[in-house]
């Protein structure tokens, strides 16, 4: 599913495989992790719940943000960009990715720059998600 607001990837690889291939994927369009949000320890920690396997993935691109922040010290609030990653049924895994776009959509500045970072973002999230596609 790839609409307005999440572009989404079904992989047949297992959880902990389809992280690692996420996160390499990540690195060769130059992001990094910044922030790495394991939700079943999180849940299971705080609540007792038990969940499916999850993470939340805080990536960055650093020339991007820098850009950004530079422009607009509010658009902090909209970094890093999110990502997760999910068991799925079947042995498989679910891998979303926000669309930077959105940034622009909230109108928290009139600065030319968020739409040019968005887009940017964007072509490169378009990458990645066409690069697990082919897997």
């Amino acid at each position: 599913m790839n609409d307005h607001l999440v572009y989404e990837v079904a992989l047949s690889h297992p959880y902990e495989e389809a992280l690692n291939i996420v996160e390499k994927a990540l690195n060769a369009e130059g992001f990094g992790i910044m922030t790495h949000v394991d939700a079943q320890a999180t849940l299971k920690e705080k609540l007792g719940a038990d969940f499916r396997s999850y993470s939340i993935l805080g990536a960055c691109y650093p020339p991007l943000a820098h850009r950004l922040l530079e422009a607009e010290p509010k658009s902090g609030l909209l970094l890093p960009c999110k990502v997760t990653v999910e068991a799925a049924d079947g042995n498989g895994s679910i891998v979303r990715f926000i669309n930077p776009q959105m940034m622009v959509t909230l109108d928290i500045s009139d600065s030319p720059v968020i739409a040019q970072v968005a887009q940017e973002a964007e072509e490169r999230i378009q990458r990645i998600v066409s690069s697990l596609e082919a897997l």
